[in-house]
């Protein structure tokens, strides 16, 4: 079977399983997103449109209990190294840091901030089990796959596409 199938059949397999899911962006693409392209006053209508239409609440946990920060999320071909924005949404801290798990857990300057914050990863992974209603277990596989699908995506340049969120990127 080509990798590229395998990541697809392993990225579906893990859409199925996980309400909150781990999002590595490749190494390749890092730095490169919405929030860096946009002017600042731009990225907070932006927020603030998000959470008008959302509620004042997590789009994935749905606890009320702020703050919130927006997070992009992308859709990948991995055949044409593709990677595209399909939508925006409002995360709690602990979701979020979820999706960024590689940067919170696994780099210095992540790890400091995290405790800065008094969290621990033990507390990512909670409340990951909690959200997915899932064994410790599970979340190691999970992670697990979801850094092999990034080192796979890591080794490719990818190609990005804004879709209808084009309108908000700044002209250079």
């Amino acid at each position: 079977m080509r990798k590229s199938l395998k990541i697809k059949k392993v990225k579906k397999m893990i859409m199925k399983r996980f309400k909150l899911e781990i999002e590595l962006v490749p190494a390749t693409a890092w730095f490169s997103s919405l929030y860096r392209l946009m002017p600042p006053d731009r990225w907070t209508a932006l927020k603030r449109e998000v959470y008008a239409k959302e509620g004042h609440k997590c789009y994935i946990c749905g606890t009320s209990e702020g703050p919130f920060e927006l997070h992009e999320f992308w859709e990948y071909d991995d055949e044409r190294h593709v990677q595209k924005l399909i939508g925006v949404h409002h995360l709690c801290r602990l979701c979020h840091k979820i999706k960024h798990i590689g940067f919170w857990c696994y780099t210095e300057e992540g790890r400091i901030k995290l405790e800065k914050e008094g969290l621990t990863r033990e507390d990512l992974i909670r409340h990951f089990c909690q959200v997915n209603n899932c064994s410790y277990d599970d979340f190691l596989k999970h992670e697990e796959e979801a850094f092999d699908i990034w080192e796979r995506r890591s080794k490719h340049e990818w190609r990005q596409d804004f879709g209808e969120y084009n309108k908000y990127i700044k002209i250079k």
